[in-house]
């Protein structure tokens, strides 16, 4: 448990960390909305199947070498939408991680691979729940539509390990807007051209 609680602190006392950006513009900042599929595991645990969040939000930053520093949290803020979804109950994350994007940062469109922990929150649909870390592999992308705006989209498995009854593993779907605080340059594209 003082392993985890170690980690814990490294991952989330330091969330002024960072994303896939390059060596001139190191920092950028993401908010998107993001859906949480527990599967059928889920319905006899948590007592849900999807849960939706809004917002996400997480900063990056660019280390060197294609390698990026991430850190965020997720709020379930939304309770329900009549007709189109209910939350058993709120979702609550904190998250950090390293990114690697196959040297594509200074590109227009940046995929990546990541690798981190989160801790997710206690759900309200337990008996005495209790905060459940995780080990995250995560897959997405971020496309780059002006200097300064991207599209981000992210897939992350969140494994939790059978001992913590108070968690399943499950699949975390995001999509938003990411910010870069430093003026990108922008590859050269097709519709660019004057004709």
């Amino acid at each position: 448990m003082k392993v985890i609680f170690a980690f814990a602190c490294i991952v989330f006392l330091f969330p002024l960390s960072s994303h896939s950006q390059n060596q001139n513009n190191r920092w950028a900042i993401g908010v998107s909305g993001s859906l949480v599929s527990f599967g059928n595991v889920g319905l006899t645990v948590v007592r849900d199947r999807y849960n939706a969040q809004i917002p996400k939000i997480n900063i990056t930053r660019y280390l060197f070498s294609g390698l990026s520093l991430d850190a965020g949290f997720t709020v379930g803020t939304l309770k329900k939408i009549e007709g189109l979804y209910g939350n058993a109950f709120d979702y609550f994350s904190f998250d950090g991680g390293i990114r690697y994007d196959f040297n594509t940062s200074t590109e227009n469109y940046v995929p990546y691979i990541g690798l981190g922990g989160s801790i997710v929150g206690a759900p309200a649909t337990i008996a005495n729940s209790k905060p459940t870390p995780t080990l995250n592999f995560s897959l997405g992308a971020t496309y780059w539509i002006s200097s300064k705006w991207g599209v981000n989209a992210q897939a992350t498995y969140k494994y939790s390990q059978k001992e913590f009854q108070s968690m399943v593993s499950h699949v975390q779907l995001s999509a938003g807007l990411v910010y870069s605080f430093g003026r990108r340059a922008m590859v050269y594209r097709l519709w660019d051209v004057e004709w």
